[in-house]
């Protein structure tokens, strides 16, 4: 846990990454246990002197965290002065004699700097420690720039050598571009144009690649039966191999066919709670949003009603449940989820994923003209990602999907 002097240590270096950012060439220091400013000054002795020299100007305040405000206010009070051109040192207190200071060169080895990045990261505000999403963007920056060696020095030469060493248009040199960009700005190295072209080079290659390598969308009726083949799957695990929490007898078919009744995301089919109300079927679910902790729960419709029963929905068999909110556990989760996956790709070869079912669930939506409002709510996202994930994807697959509907509705008033 953090002692009082490095909290202070981390809220002043926040303070003057904004005196930096708002360009005021005033820094505030500790110095013998008090608050001093540091800025390229007229000399004392020699005022009328175009030539600035660097020197303290001391302001009597204690270093405490409780003076910082102050600090910061005489901090860009003498920086207005400067700019200004009004800068008299008799306006200021003149306790110490003129001195020249000769600044030590931060360390640029990649160790060093990212000792500094950290201190940095959390001091950010809305950087928790406690927040797991923070806790694991963290990680991953530091995994990928301890990918260097610590006593290396951070500059382009070196991180181009590594990056280009990955596969290229792999995720693995994108983010590893990504990282280093971003600690790289923060350090002010040397060539971070060079170093911006060529993230955002790595990072389009790999997109590009994402694009070519996307699966194809199935129709419902081949979702519908690939599920129907693997509803009542049993999977044997030999118990003395597997050290899982779950059962050596796995039944995974429920899940996925919940999936595509609900297009619910992987995390959260396993909170699924079908019921029956006026001959409907429908499902509460927890939704569970990226970086979000999840507390809400929504109002799914089984958009086929149909098929809720003839895949035996209501009859739940979940190899893993969550019935409150507060039981949602990430890392377990993640667990749970990985192993319903593999277990899919063991058995299918259709070229898609189980989490295909959800946005299969969102194109019926918009086919089977489903307002936006009601849609989003159901699959428990804004309206906005609604109609750009969805809406803007319509093709000619789902304009034969509608033609159909719409013969059906013909024929019933007929």
């Amino acid at each position: 846990m953090a002692n009082s002097q490095q909290i202070l240590e981390i809220k002043l270096d926040a303070r003057n990454r904004l005196l930096k950012s708002e360009r005021r060439g005033v820094t505030i220091q500790i110095r013998k246990d008090g608050f001093t400013l540091r800025a390229y000054l007229p000399s004392k002795t020699n005022p009328e002197s175009n030539q600035t020299i660097q020197q303290r100007v001391p302001i009597n305040l204690k270093a405490d965290i409780k003076n910082l405000d102050e600090a910061e206010r005489l901090a860009k009070r003498l920086s207005d002065e400067k700019i200004g051109g009004s800068f008299k040192w008799e306006n200021w207190q003149k306790k110490e004699e003129e001195e020249v200071i000769e600044l030590k060169p931060a360390s640029r080895k990649v160790g060093d700097i990212l000792k500094r990045y950290e201190k940095y990261f959390w001091s950010q505000e809305g950087k928790d420690k406690t927040n797991e999403s923070n806790q694991q963007y963290w990680y991953q920056i530091q995994l990928y720039i301890n990918k260097l060696e610590k006593h290396q020095i951070f500059n382009t030469e070196n991180i181009f050598e590594l990056g280009n060493t990955f596969p290229k248009a792999s995720k693995k040199k994108a983010d590893f571009a990504k990282y280093c960009l971003l600690v790289g700005k923060f350090a002010e190295i040397s060539n971070l144009n060079k170093l911006s072209e060529w993230a955002t080079a790595s990072q389009q290659a790999y997109n590009l690649d994402l694009k070519k390598r996307a699966r194809k969308r199935l129709t419902d009726e081949e979702y519908l039966e690939i599920v129907r083949a693997l509803r009542n799957d049993v999977q044997n695990i030999r118990t003395r191999k597997d050290k899982s929490f779950l059962p050596s007898q796995r039944q995974w078919g429920w899940a996925l066919a919940a999936q595509l009744v609900f297009g619910a995301r992987t995390s959260e089919i396993w909170s699924i709670k079908p019921y029956e109300e006026d001959g409907e079927i429908f499902a509460e679910i927890l939704t569970v949003e990226k970086n979000k902790k999840p507390t809400e729960w929504r109002i799914a419709l089984a958009l086929k009603q149909d098929w809720a029963r003839e895949l035996n929905i209501l009859e739940v068999n979940k190899i893993f449940s969550i019935d409150h909110a507060s039981e949602y556990d990430a890392k377990v989760l993640k667990k749970v989820n990985n192993t319903y996956t593999k277990w899919f790709a063991g058995k299918c070869d259709a070229g898609f994923e189980p989490y295909d079912l959800r946005h299969a669930y969102g194109y019926r939506t918009a086919n089977m003209n489903i307002n936006t409002a009601s849609a989003s709510k159901f699959m428990g996202h804004s309206e906005a990602i609604h109609t750009a994930t969805y809406q803007k994807a319509y093709d000619k697959n789902d304009a034969l999907q509608i033609a159909k509907l719409l013969r059906q509705q013909q024929k019933q008033q007929q």
